[in-house]
């Protein structure tokens, strides 16, 4: 019988120092006294929104305009008999402010008139130039919201004629909310998602009796939100992409990290929730942050109003959960960034973008005296450096 014999030795772990036997660690805090918060509201760009509202509460009252000008170029011109025509819309999801109320909600689909001239386009100047109480408009018909994957709404096919033989030139549809009285928005996705609205056309061909179908999709589609609440509040900050609204934080820390063999380990902006000016619909808010660039500062040497922050390449995104009351945002690259001196610092900008919901709010206590110490924002910075 063979016999193994196996020697055993106990395996050597390795040891980790503690930091502290290595590195000088150091703290800086920027208080808010040491920051000034700007408050900006610009022109918004939610024609590039993934998604449509419609709706009212106490909030926002919204409706949605989509336009269908190329009806022509996806039809043949022997077209003679128009079979069906109908709405395909893809639900995103339905908004209420009350949890309790599962009142169903009506969308009246309407035909905007105006002489056969467009008064509407998908870019920034029609959300506050456009008011449909300026114009006339026919009623088509109506559908009832639903969660469901697809809404398919039959169209009166006299309209697509019309369309078709330029009997009516007036292509704009409106899609608004019957009842007002019932606090709901109904959102659906927009051209700019994977999930476009689109109409779709049965029609047969002269001395044919196959029916054949087009699905075409509006060439342009915009929600137009009115805010109820645009009142600046003393002391808060608030973001919001529908009505481009965004927060200004400057400060200096430079001085205090002029040593090149300081390493920053860790930078975080503590940012504290305003209950009262805050709607976020039970959903999580992305928060955006980034250094302002030099386009920020205007010819006066004040913050442009018309800066736009959605314009510049993001570093940092934060979500923000529905019960959360505090934001704390890891702000280590672009700090490092300043220190490096590879980018100038000329601020942070926090901000939301039109690809999340338009309509809601998050509110951020400022520097403001009349705010309590603990609710202001501070940024605290970790540093290391090599004994």
């Amino acid at each position: 019988m063979a016999v193994g014999m196996f020697n055993s030795c106990e395996e050597k772990l390795p040891t980790i120092q503690n930091p502290g036997s290595l590195y000088d660690i150091d703290s800086l805090v920027v208080s808010a006294d040491s920051m000034d918060f700007y408050r900006v509201v610009r022109e918004p760009y939610i024609g590039t929104s993934d998604v449509l509202y419609i709706g009212n509460d106490e909030n926002v009252f919204a409706y949605t305009l989509l336009k269908f000008t190329k009806i022509n170029e996806y039809l043949p011109d022997a077209v003679e008999n128009f079979i069906g025509f109908q709405l395909l819309l893809r639900s995103y999801h339905q908004y209420r402010s009350d949890d309790s109320d599962d009142s169903p909600v009506d969308i009246n689909i309407l035909n905007l008139r105006n002489d056969g001239l467009d008064p509407w386009t998908e870019d920034s100047n029609s959300v506050n130039n456009f008011h449909l109480e300026e114009y006339n408009v026919d009623t088509l018909t109506s559908f009832t919201y639903s969660d469901s994957d697809t809404v398919f709404i039959d169209l009166d096919t006299s309209l697509v004629r019309s369309w078709f033989d330029g009997t009516n030139g007036d292509r704009s549809l409106v899609l608004m909310q019957a009842d007002t009285s019932i606090a709901a928005v109904q959102a659906f996705y927009s051209t700019e998602s994977s999930y476009y609205p689109m109409v779709k056309i049965f029609y047969r061909e002269t001395g044919d009796t196959v029916t054949q179908s087009q699905l075409i999709l509006p060439t342009e589609d915009l929600s137009i939100i009115r805010y109820k609440q645009t009142a600046e509040s003393d002391g808060v900050l608030k973001i919001n992409s529908g009505r481009a609204s965004f927060g200004v934080l400057t400060f200096k820390f430079e001085n205090h990290l002029q040593d090149e063999n300081v390493y920053v380990a860790e930078a975080n902006l503590r940012l504290k929730i305003d209950p009262a000016w805050t709607r976020r619909y039970g959903e999580t808010f992305y928060l955006y942050a980034n250094l302002a660039d030099s386009a920020i500062v205007g010819a006066d040497g004040s913050i442009d109003s018309e800066y736009d922050p959605t314009s510049q390449s993001y570093d940092i995104y934060t979500p923000v959960s529905a019960s959360a009351d505090s934001v704390v945002i890891n702000l280590k690259s672009l700090i490092q960034g300043v220190t490096s001196e590879y980018i100038q610092n000329y601020g942070i900008v926090i901000y939301t973008v039109p690809t999340f919901s338009n309509i809601a709010t998050l509110s951020i206590y400022d520097g403001s005296e009349q705010n309590p110490a603990e609710y202001r924002p501070q940024l605290r910075i970790l540093t290391l450096k090599e004994q």
